[in-house]
């Protein structure tokens, strides 16, 4: 029987696309993004999946990488990802990692562009003057 600790470690390397290009790499499990992990004893793996919000256009690609991770673990048969419509996500979905990560990623952001309370004011404020 294959071991859902197994399936977690799979799915610890599939990371959301934007949370990537944001440079905050999070993973789907970091990112609370996992709602259910189903095996049976013939080797079918289920996942089931939040997206990040209704739209998120990334979720085929999510969906894509965790049947090619959880593919690869010995004893799996096939593997069906399911999006789980039945909650939205939220920051709060976050694991104490992840929440880790994605602070320290702001924290750097904030020293390499800071940004100061009502800069976007200022700048529109300039450009209407000229």
């Amino acid at each position: 029987m294959i071991a859902k600790q197994n399936v977690e470690a799979a799915l610890a390397v599939v990371y959301d696309p934007c949370s990537v290009q944001a440079n905050a790499p999070l993973s789907v499990v970091n990112m609370g993004l996992v709602t259910g992990i189903d095996i049976d004893a013939h080797g079918s793996v289920r996942v089931h999946l939040r997206p990040t919000s209704p739209w998120c256009t990334m979720i085929g690609c999510i969906m894509q990488a965790v049947e090619d991770e959880v593919g690869k673990l010995k004893g799996v048969r096939d593997v069906t990802v399911e999006i789980d419509r039945s909650s939205l996500w939220s920051e709060a979905d976050l694991t104490d990692q992840g929440r880790q990560i994605l602070q320290g990623a702001r924290a750097i952001s904030r020293t390499i562009r800071p940004v100061r309370r009502r800069q976007w004011q200022e700048r529109a404020e300039e450009t209407s003057e000229v």
